[in-house]
């Protein structure tokens, strides 16, 4: 009888050894690095059906990041997706896998970052292992060393054995250190540990109800809804889950683990060493990829995805070129290459900014969730306050826009995401929220109204396309981080308002409002792309990404002049400009946002925006700045014109964020000085857990009250190096 075996591929890491070319956004997995074909897309190869008639492999599970689900999907797209909001080590994943599965099935573990160059052997070590996994041992494959390896785990065999012949594993031995690795090389019972092995779901499920309960219980906590093709596993539940890997979790444990010898040219790509090993003959001949010339050098791993690299005269160096960065250490030194890796990283993510403002913008900003964690909820009215005063008393009595309530929810979300230390506190404030939004805004006929006094009755019950776009905003990101079900349905039912009532099947994009008003407006849309973008990011569902770059294309066709590089606020009901071209009105700070939003989209699609971008932020820089402050400005003509010389702190968080994401381009200033500026005059000028809203154009405090729309601007900004994960 033929045997079905279920391969399950571990897709979580991030290569830091292989950087530049692996990276937290596109790591090893998902590269072409010893062929033609990705590192995922070779592991999946190996799963078709073989010689041996009595085996057959279903269609893979792989289990990866959430994060990653695009690339899952453009690789694998037959594949059954099980996807982790967070990383949590190799034992959460193989509980997944087995509560994905059948008691009796039969699964293979396999990590998506090895190279197998015989795959007959492979297939002829999973024949033995069926036997042992089906008399109730766990089987794994232990590799024939080749030589005294110290980057490999071994497994201790009970005797030295012949090939494809199951043996009792004694233990499993850390990497050791050479004249150790010596010793078990001359031994012949110890065996490289590939990661890879074999069990039933009944086996695996009773072994971690005894030696890790807590991992097998909060991976069924987490295990959310399932359809035909993905599971997301729920974050807060996930999150309490132990991080733990499976050989220490397991493996090291149960006594009925078996390995299976196996010669099948087995290597773990884990950096430029073994990479360039794989690509050569011996260790002094050269690789190259893409555009590069080498002279009389040896031992090299070069490879270009961009420039021309041209060497002469070295030995021994992996030297590699990517869009945007250059990394050259000795080829063997796999360490080397991963602390640059993670200093690069550091540095980006830190965008020029010294731990130390980084530690005292910190320290404001979870003094500024403190307060409004205590004034910005309507304790008897119910719903967020509009704004605080000066003297940091909330306003009860000021009438209040839907779209805040939806930007307080996001930001109090990302609270609990950033470590905000009350992260309790964080949470009861996203339900209580999204409970009042659900509950209490609704527009009978569908929707959400605009504006309604503080006890929560309608003042304005036009549906905004703008509020509805903080909808989605505000709900995918409580769903991605909280898990909050309602939130999820809010979003999707904006979604769904927004294509029934506000779609302009004629014209394209969507309407202002319902009734509609004119003029129409880019600012909506920029929004709704921004949105879309988050909903993606929780959910993984195709349609978004259609409606974000519905919202590209009306930007590029529509909304951004390249004759004076501005993109226009308002439109006639056929997207001509409302008015004339000279006197066309744009904000600087959206001309920053937008620069933001289309650097983000294309990171999720490849889509190119980059001159678009780099356009919005010149033009912004060239006629919005304040020469005396060097604040953006609030308002300026296409014929340079100011039009409102105030200065609000919007513009500048979001001139911040454009400048940190494009550090290809020159500045006459660092984003630190950025920074700082924004944070003396703006944010530490405030009452405390307050901001200066706005100032004049000579620097002057010009407004009397801090809004509460302001907070999701912060949060947005200083995500950017702020993070728990």
């Amino acid at each position: 009888m033929t045997k079905t075996i279920h391969p399950v591929i571990l897709c979580g890491g991030s290569g830091t050894r292989l950087w530049p070319l692996s990276t937290p956004e596109r790591p090893k997995q998902f590269l072409a690095l010893t062929s033609d074909k990705t590192m995922l897309q070779e592991t999946a190869e190996r799963f078709k059906a073989g010689k041996e008639t009595q085996v057959s492999f279903s269609t893979p599970i792989v289990i990866g990041s959430e994060r990653h689900e695009a690339l899952l999907t453009q690789t694998l797209p037959e594949a059954y997706k099980i996807l982790e909001p967070f990383g949590r080590n190799s034992a959460p994943a193989v509980a997944a896998a087995c509560l994905a599965c059948a008691p009796d099935d039969l699964l293979l573990i396999c990590p998506a970052d090895h190279s197998i160059r015989n795959v007959p052997a492979f297939h002829a070590a999973i024949m033995e292992a069926v036997g042992a996994s089906e008399n109730g041992q766990i089987a794994t494959f232990g590799i024939k060393p080749t030589r005294p390896a110290t980057e490999y785990g071994y497994i201790r065999a009970t005797k030295a054995s012949e090939l494809n012949e199951t043996v009792s594993v004694e233990e499993f031995v850390e990497k050791p250190p050479l004249q150790d690795a010596k010793a078990y090389l001359a031994a012949g019972n110890y065996y490289w540990n590939a990661g890879i092995f074999m069990f039933r779901v009944d086996t695996m499920l009773a072994a971690l109800e005894r030696y890790a309960p807590k991992v097998l219980d909060g991976v069924r906590r987490a295990f959310g809804k399932r359809d035909a093709t993905i599971t997301r596993l729920e974050p807060i539940a996930f999150h309490r889950t132990p991080s733990i890997s499976i050989d220490y979790a397991v493996m090291e444990k149960a006594g009925a683990v078996v390995t299976i010898p196996v010669d099948m040219d087995w290597d773990d790509v884990g950096g430029y060493p073994a990479l360039h090993g794989l690509l050569t003959k011996t260790e002094t001949e050269n690789h190259m990829s893409g555009p590069a010339i080498v002279r009389e050098s040896s031992g090299l791993y070069v490879r270009s995805e961009g420039p021309m690299i041209a060497v002469s005269g070295v030995r021994d160096l992996a030297i590699v070129a990517t869009r945007d960065e250059v990394m050259i250490a000795p080829t063997y030194d796999a360490a080397a290459v991963k602390a640059l890796g993670a200093e690069v990283q550091s540095r980006r993510h830190q965008f020029g900014l010294s731990p130390e403002i980084i530690d005292r913008a910190r320290d404001w900003l979870w003094a500024a969730f403190d307060v409004w964690s205590e004034k910005a909820w309507d304790p008897v009215q119910g719903g967020f306050v509009e704004q605080l005063s000066m003297d940091g008393f909330p306003d009860v009595t000021a009438d209040r826009r839907v779209r805040v309530q939806a930007r307080q929810v996001f930001s109090f979300a990302k609270a609990v995401e950033m470590g905000w230390p009350r992260t309790d506190k964080a949470r009861q404030l996203v339900d209580q929220g999204v409970a009042y939004i659900n509950d209490r805004l609704r527009h009978p006929d569908g929707g959400w109204v605009h504006t309604v006094r503080p006890d929560g009755t309608p003042i304005d019950d036009r549906r905004d396309l703008y509020d509805h776009a903080f909808m989605v905003l505000a709900g995918a990101t409580a769903y991605r981080i909280t898990g909050n079900g309602t939130a999820l349905k809010i979003a999707d039912d904006a979604i769904a308002f927004i294509d029934s009532e506000l779609k302009d099947a004629s014209h394209g994009g969507w309407f202002e409002a319902k009734p509609d008003v004119l003029p129409r407006r880019a600012n909506p849309h920029m929004h709704l792309l921004e949105a879309m973008i988050a909903y993606y990011a929780a959910t993984g569902a195709k349609h978004a990404l259609d409606r974000a770059a519905e919202c590209v294309r009306l930007f590029e066709t529509k909304f951004f002049n390249p004759a004076n590089n501005v993109m226009a606020e308002f439109f006639t009901m056929d997207w001509c400009l409302d008015g004339n071209e000279n006197e066309t009105v744009f904000e600087p700070g959206h001309h920053y946002e937008w620069a933001t939003l289309l650097y983000e989209y294309e990171k999720l699609t490849g889509h190119d925006t980059g001159s678009w971008r780099r356009r919005l932020i010149k033009r912004a820089d060239e006629s919005g700045i304040n020469s005396e402050t060097g604040f953006a400005h609030n308002l300026v003509r296409a014929d340079n014109v100011v039009l409102n010389s105030g200065s609000r702190l919007w513009h500048q968080l979001e001139r911040f964020r454009a400048v940190a994401h494009h550090t290809e381009i020159e500045f006459d200033f660092t984003t630190a000085s950025m920074f700082a500026s924004i944070q003396e005059i703006f944010l530490e000028a405030g009452p405390p857990g307050g901001w200066v809203d706005e100032v004049s154009q000579t620097g002057k405090r010009s407004t009397n009250s801090v809004p509460a729309s302001m907070l999701y601007h912060i949060v947005t900004s200083f995500d950017l190096f702020i993070n728990a994960d």
